[in-house]
């Protein structure tokens, strides 16, 4: 992978870190969510997954894409790894609104390693915070206030951690990771069922979000949804504007094959 070339389609100053620092860690992950979108356009046109680092590279920084969870973590991670970080792909399982459970490996998350503390450094999920999640015990709980809202990564039991958000006065854990460093050859299952059965979400529906200066744009095959200070502005999204949407908001220029005329 060309880093220089990563760090330029990214923004990033390569000047300004030399050490794998905590604020060197949430200087790059600001940059990588707000310039690669999370999206599952691929998914939804049939097109096969890759998380070979030459692809993705290709993907992100010639054709200006995102990609999911599989996709952008490790991304991230392999930048990170260059830039003198212990970082590790980790495990998930997705608790979804209604209490249910996603399959395990479902999401893949990143844990980074900085002197005697552990990180949250996802740039994979949809909705989460600017800045990396110390794990600490509830007692110890650091919450991260974003544009976004609250979020915090409580260890619940040894190796097992939730990450939470603060939703209408109450801590709700968004997914919950073992603390087991996995290789990307562990989540061939959950990828291929996450990009190919009928049952995955990713399959069921176009999902598209990056966080924005006013808050978060989410775009499905129906609705481009803006969330500004936890209200949220909903526009038609249909095959006449679909494209441009996504360009202003995703800065991606893609064809959607169920959206097209």
């Amino acid at each position: 992978m060309n880093i220089k070339a990563f760090e330029q389609h990214l923004k990033i100053d390569s000047n300004m870190y030399d050490k794998p620092t905590l604020d060197a860690l949430n200087y790059y992950l600001q940059h990588f969510m707000f310039t690669v979108p999370f999206e599952n356009i691929d998914v939804q046109n049939g097109v096969p997954i890759s998380v070979d680092i030459n692809h993705l590279f290709d993907k992100v920084v010639n054709h200006h894409r995102g990609g999911f969870c599989y996709e952008l973590n490790t991304l991230f991670k392999y930048y990170l790894i260059e830039q003198g970080y212990t970082a590790e792909s980790i495990s998930a399982t997705i608790h979804t609104p209604d209490g249910g459970r996603s399959p395990h490996g479902s999401h893949m998350s990143t844990v980074v390693t900085i002197g005697d503390n552990q990180y949250i450094a996802d740039v994979g999920f949809g909705d989460l915070p600017l800045k990396a999640l110390r794990i600490t015990t509830l007692e110890n709980a650091e919450p991260v206030i974003d544009i976004n809202g609250q979020f915090r990564a409580i260890l619940m039991e040894e190796n097992n951690v939730h990450l939470q958000k603060l939703i209408v006065d109450e801590w709700q854990t968004l997914y919950e990771a073992e603390l087991i460093a996995r290789s990307i050859d562990e989540f061939e299952d959950n990828i291929n069922y996450n990009q190919s059965n009928p049952e995955s979400i990713f399959v069921q529906r176009l999902l598209v979000t990056q966080p924005q200066s006013f808050g978060r744009a989410t775009m499905s095959f129906n609705h481009l949804t803006l969330t500004k200070q936890g209200q949220k502005e909903q526009q038609e999204v249909n095959s006449s504007n679909y494209r441009q949407l996504l360009y202003d908001y995703f800065g991606l220029d893609v064809a959607i094959n169920k959206l097209e005329p």
